[in-house]
């Protein structure tokens, strides 16, 4: 029993030895772990592999948000100029209808609307000149009664878009050739003899209807339509060289007279175009005129067409 005892009392006695040195032991092991691990993993090594990481990924979200910086970018600029694009396209073909418009109604024609001054000579007097007051008494007239007055002096004045004298007569230059033109015009038919490659006919016919308008002319060869009018001296005729154009008489409208008194003279302003099949033409350029339509007044269309003055002088 003794034994037993005291062999008890030794291991109470060495648990609490034991027991003393629990917590060096746990600190020792503690410090050897940390001492191990500091051994074992160093963060420095790993510094320049996890630099090197972080660096790489910061250039890729960098390089990723300038991509699609740049894509938003480019996108807007095409978005931009495909719209500029579009307006300009626009603009153009707005710009080319216009000038094609202009070109098409005579816009740009030297001759548009040119206005000219031909003086002819008149030899009927008006029944309204018979009573002459020693003072006129001056008063306003209307357009309607001075075209119902005057308007007959232009019966004798027949113009001709096929002339040859078009450019001439338009431009206000009076040539010995437009007056024999406009004296042939004149002439009777019947005076005319015709056969199916000329023609011819008296020169003292043609001096009788020249009267009518410039008094005595210079006779010598002219054109009719493209065709020759040779005159010859020795026997007083005129014969042709072949067939004339078709005749295309011009139409008129009188948009403005004016009178004097005192030199008895007559200035009757008409604008003047070609109608064929309810279609109007300027008579130079040979343009329609595709805002007409049938029926309408020239004067509507006069910066389109052919302007002209024609100063008649009437003998008492």
């Amino acid at each position: 029993m003794a034994k037993k005892e005291e062999k008890n009392l030794e291991l109470q006695d060495k648990d609490l030895k034991v027991k003393n040195f629990k917590e060096d032991i746990d600190k020792y092991i503690k410090e050897k772990i940390e001492q191990e691990t500091k051994k074992n993993v160093n963060i420095k090594d790993y510094k320049d592999t996890i630099d090197k990481y972080v660096k790489e990924r910061v250039e890729i979200e960098s390089a990723s948000q300038s991509v699609k910086l740049l894509k938003k970018q480019l996108h807007n600029k095409k978005v931009s100029s495909a719209i500029k694009t579009i307006i300009i396209f626009l603009l153009l073909c707005s710009i080319g209808y216009g000038v094609y418009y202009l070109y098409e109604d005579g816009y740009f024609d030297e001759n548009k609307g040119v206005k000219c001054s031909n003086v002819l000579t008149d030899n009927k007097k008006s029944d309204d000149n018979n009573d002459n007051n020693d003072k006129p008494v001056v008063k306003e007239v209307s357009l309607d009664d001075l075209t119902k007055k005057y308007g007959y002096l232009l019966d004798n004045i027949i113009f001709d878009a096929n002339s040859n004298y078009t450019r001439d007569y338009y431009n206000g230059n009076l040539t010995n050739d437009i007056k024999l033109y406009l004296s042939f015009k004149l002439l009777d038919n019947s005076k005319i003899v015709k056969d199916d490659d000329s023609l011819y006919f008296e020169a003292t016919e043609l001096k009788k209807s020249s009267s009518k308008l410039f008094g005595d002319i210079s006779l010598e060869t002219f054109k009719y339509n493209n065709v020759s009018l040779k005159y010859f001296e020795f026997k007083d005729v005129f014969v042709s060289s072949g067939t004339p154009n078709e005749e295309k008489n011009v139409s008129r409208e009188i948009i403005d007279i004016k009178t004097d008194d005192e030199s008895k003279t007559v200035t009757i302003t008409c604008v003047e175009g070609y109608l064929n099949n309810d279609k109007l033409y300027n008579i130079l350029s040979n343009k329609e005129v595709t805002s007409y339509k049938e029926g309408t007044k020239l004067s509507k269309y006069k910066d389109k067409l052919n302007t002209v003055s024609t100063y008649l002088k009437m003998k008492n």
